[in-house]
């Protein structure tokens, strides 16, 4: 994994309808409002209408997304846990 920070990580967003990346490490979630992919500088939520998957490679970790883009949004993967765990520290 340590290979994947080495990767730039950049966005193109074409108005607001394609948005092509890189430096991308995974998918974890999507639907046709919300792409949540793991990237190598943390989840990066892209909130949308009609969104899909055009691409993905594991190897060059491009993708491109298409639809409607309204929102994309950073969280940090290193804070951690949840409400609970925060709340008990």
């Amino acid at each position: 994994m340590s290979e994947n920070y080495d990767k730039a990580h950049n966005l193109i967003l074409e108005d607001r309808k394609k948005l092509t990346l890189t430096g991308v490490i995974s998918v974890d979630n999507f639907d046709d409002n919300s792409v949540i992919l793991k990237t190598n500088l943390g989840t990066l939520s892209i909130r949308g209408e009609g969104l899909n998957i055009s691409e993905f490679s594991v190897q060059s970790g491009q993708a491109a997304v298409l639809g409607n883009v309204f929102a994309l949004v950073y969280t940090n993967d290193s804070a951690g846990g949840g409400f609970f765990s925060r709340l008990f520290k």
